[in-house]
Parts: C-alpha cells; structure tokens; sequence
C-alpha cells in the first residue's frame, strides 16, 4: 500500500470515528469501526485492531462488545483457528436504519405522554415533536421500501 493511500485511509478512519463520537459512542470505537469498514483484511483480530490503531486491548475488548451488541461489528472464527476476528456485516447500516422504527414509536409514546402532563400554555414545544413523529410516522415505511427496492435493482 503506497503512503498516500495509507495516510488517505488513516485520514479517513479518524473522521469516522469523528462522526460517531458525535453520535454518542467513543472515540475508540468510532476509530475501530473506521479502521474496519476500510482495513485488508476485512477481518482483523483484537491483537491486530490494537497494535494498527495504537489501543490498549483492553480498550479495544470493550469496544468490540459495544460495537457487536449494537449489530455494528460482527465476531467469528476462521476455520482452524482459536482467536475471533472482528469485521464490519455487510448488511450493517440497513440494520441501524431497521432501528428507527422502535425510536420513533419511543418518540411517539414520550410526545403522547407530555401531551397528556403538558399545561396548554407549555404544549408548543411537545406539539413540534408530535409533528414530526406524525411525519416520520407516515414516511419512515415509504422511505424503507424505496430504499429495499434501491437496494434490489442496484443488486446489493
């Protein structure tokens, strides 16, 4: 692998991890999933993850458990071999997108329940959350099976 390539991956697996720390996990586990969408081989093992990202393995142990009871990494083994390897499904983003259904209907309970304890003149701000829910509500499914027949004729 030439340097640049290595420095562009490098780059890339730092903004990856940039991104979902914003979103709520650690920066460790934004650079161990970084490191995975784009690393040769696909699957990496704990020992490789830790010395190619400079993590402790205990670091790198926590994570993984983070990473794989979300559905964001998946833990097997190669024939013959005692140690798991770690990589990233190829069905991943579909199963975090499949997961805005129950965070919607959460939404809607918690947009129902201060409806209900909201005094009128506080209502305006839990209303804009009944709006939206409505919408995502009405739009999420149709989004969802566009998105499955996208995926359908682009083959995936």
């Amino acid at each position: 692998m030439s340097e640049g390539t290595a420095d562009a991956r490098a780059e890339y697996v730092r903004r990856v991890a940039a991104y979902w720390e914003n979103g709520g996990l650690t920066h460790a586990a934004g650079l161990i999933l970084g490191h995975l969408m784009v690393c040769e081989p696909a699957e990496q093992t704990q020992a490789e993850l830790a010395d190619a990202l400079d993590l402790s393995m205990g670091s790198v142990s926590t994570q993984l458990r983070t990473l794989t009871a979300a559905g964001m990494v998946e833990r097997t083994r190669q024939p013959g071999s005692r140690a798991a390897v770690y990589q990233v499904p190829q069905d991943m983003w579909i199963r975090i997108l499949g997961t805005e259904t129950t965070r919607i209907a959460g939404l809607r309970a918690l947009a129902d329940a201060g409806l209900a304890v909201a005094p009128p003149s506080r209502r305006d701000r839990i209303g804009s959350l009944d709006q939206m829910v409505r919408f995502f509500e009405h739009e999420w499914p149709l989004l969802e099976q566009r998105l499955d027949e996208f995926l359908r004729k682009e083959g995936s």
